[in-house]
């Protein structure tokens, strides 16, 4: 990877930042609204099909009268995350302990600081993460944890990303 590259990651971890829960919309969106919005903040699209899935399996809220609220905003957007790295099972265990400790707009600000925080981590613009928080309990850990797994996955798709540019482009200046 060039020093270009780098700077280019680098930046991209330092300008990255998810939205709040209070920042989320509270109006309620219709379907397609919220797969907009929510592939904004998420490395893979997120299709009509997902969350209504999501819904079926109750890993998130349904709509009330067809529009989905800042909860289930909150949870589709977590659930984007860490299910690239976990069991769907896996998540439905996360997601339960979570709701029998934390309030959804408690553990989604968390999620985002500490998502924001490991990235930046991983990234390379901090020599170590920070603690978020003040308190530190078995299941703030195990999201670390997991978060740690996500960001290392997305440096890694993003070194790929770029090794494949510079493999395309060598190549075509080879081409006759």
């Amino acid at each position: 990877m060039t020093e270009d590259n780098r700077r280019e990651l680098a930046a991209m971890a330092a300008a990255f930042r998810m939205p709040r829960y209070r920042e989320l919309p509270d109006i309620g969106l219709r379907l397609e609204q919220v797969t907009r919005y929510a592939s904004r903040y998420v490395p893979s699209p997120v299709t009509g099909s997902m969350v209504s899935n999501y819904v079926k399996q109750r890993l998130i809220p349904g709509p009330h009268k067809k529009s989905y609220s800042q909860e289930s905003i909150a949870y589709l957007l977590m659930l984007s995350y860490v299910k690239t790295v976990v069991s769907m099972e896996d998540v439905r265990l996360m997601l339960q302990v979570q709701q029998s400790s934390y309030e959804i707009s408690v553990a989604y600000d968390y999620f985002c600081a500490e998502l924001e925080n490991l990235l930046q981590y991983v990234f390379g613009l901090k020599p170590a993460p920070d603690e978020i928080g003040t308190t530190h309990t078995e299941e703030k850990e195990m999201l670390r944890s997991a978060l740690l797994s996500v960001t290392h996955k997305l440096y890694m798709e993003q070194h790929l990303k770029f090794m494949r540019t510079a493999r395309d482009s060598n190549d075509s200046d080879t081409i006759p």
